[in-house]
């Protein structure tokens, strides 16, 4: 390496470094913040795996704002840099799984976030190897609860992002998904039924023998003990309805009863309308009294 450049990368970490300790103390952590974005606009491809090494060396000994706005300069990295990141993609993904293992939700939650951009703008690899594989990996060895339902979102983030998830690949994903949501060990179902419901807009779900599969698991899932879980269901049964419609006409019968029996659920009541509707409206025709039923 030119010495030139070897004198810009120290010069790098060491700014880096003296902003993560801005970040530390409340009466700077703004002013550290700011720097840290401008520099990671700003960085030229030599600085790039300097830059990278500073911010994935933080760890649970540090606060809060520093390892959540570690998380977040990988967001901002993928925005200024792109496909520029292509060559460190594998090793930024198995820092943020790392970092699905922290206490707080809010890391988790900018995980999520900078998959999404990750997925978005650093395409250069298919979806399925770059993302797919490592973020599935995660959800299936978790076993944390809180990693497990950080590696879901974060896989619901990258394929809702990415210009192209590769559906035939998602689908061969789903009955490894719906096996999840059947486990008693796997505890993070809301999550996975949010995963699940990014499947389902991506067109994993296009074939009758899926669905066949689906339905029930979904529809089994809104009976769930679990407030959340029961949303997570009922999110995901409005999105195959609204994606998959023409070819659920042969669980009208099945659907209908469950929605009947759960129409006083204060978790359901607010899908159950418009579910109703939509398979009333373009599954098939039902007739006045089912639809009268349906809009109580």
């Amino acid at each position: 390496m030119p010495r030139a450049t070897t004198t810009q990368s120290q010069n790098i970490k060491q700014r880096v470094l003296t902003c993560l300790t801005k970040l530390s103390d409340r009466d700077t952590q703004v002013a550290g913040a700011n720097e840290l974005e401008s520099i990671a606009r700003t960085l030229d491809p030599h600085s790039v795996p300097v830059f990278l090494s500073c911010i994935h060396s933080t760890d649970a000994s540090d606060k809060t704002p520093v390892r959540k706005q570690c998380v977040h300069l990988v967001a901002t990295l993928s925005h200024a840099h792109g496909d520029a990141l292509s060559p460190f993609l594998s090793k930024i993904l198995a820092c943020l799984v790392r970092r699905l293992r922290d206490p707080d939700s809010s890391i988790r939650a900018a995980c999520a976030d900078s998959v999404g951009a990750l997925s978005a703008r650093v395409t250069r690899q298919p979806f399925a190897a770059a993302f797919l594989k490592p973020l599935a990996e995660a959800l299936f060895t978790e076993q944390d609860p809180s990693s497990q339902a950080g590696a879901a979102l974060c896989l619901a983030s990258a394929i809702e992002a990415a210009p192209d998830p590769d559906p035939a690949r998602l689908a061969r994903l789903l009955p490894r998904l719906e096996r999840l949501i059947k486990s008693k060990v796997f505890r993070a179902k809301p999550a996975l039924l949010a995963l699940v419901g990014s499947v389902v807009e991506a067109r994993g779900a296009t074939s009758g023998a899926a669905l066949r599969s689906l339905v029930p698991c979904l529809l089994e899932a809104l009976g769930s003990e679990d407030w959340a879980t029961r949303k997570g269901a009922a999110e995901a049964l409005k999105k195959l309805a609204s994606v998959e419609r023409d070819l659920l006409a042969e669980f009208k019968g099945g659907c209908l009863k469950v929605f009947e029996d759960r129409r006083f659920d204060k978790v359901f009541r607010r899908f159950y309308w418009f579910a109703s509707f939509v398979l009333c409206l373009f599954m098939v025709k039902f007739g006045k009294e089912v639809l009268n039923r349906s809009c109580v």
